[in-house]
């Protein structure tokens, strides 16, 4: 991932440790991934609880490399919502 945004120049990370929250974040967006995959399991296959488990992990698997970018995305989204940057604060200048 870029440390600033190619285009307008701002930086992403404001502190060490900026994108912790994104972790939360891909929380809830793997929980959206896990219940419908689990609820189709349910009502068309039925397995046992290993089938369950198996089948959770590979959806999650596959969906992991979405999920880091985009929860990434999303907390930058919620962060410039509830603390926006003021006009200029986080901009590198061209040297």
């Amino acid at each position: 991932m870029h440390e600033d945004c190619p285009h307008c120049g701002i930086h992403f990370e404001r502190e060490d440790g900026y994108f912790m929250m994104a972790v939360f974040v891909g929380y809830v967006m793997s929980f959206f991934i896990a219940v419908p995959v689990l609820a189709g399991l349910y009502f068309w296959i039925r397995p046992s609880i290993w089938g369950y488990l198996i089948g959770a992990t590979v959806a999650l698997l596959l969906a992991s490399p979405l999920i880091f970018h985009y929860a990434r995305v999303v907390w930058m989204y919620i962060d410039q919502l509830l603390d926006p940057r003021r006009e200029g604060e986080g901009v590198k200048s061209e040297k």
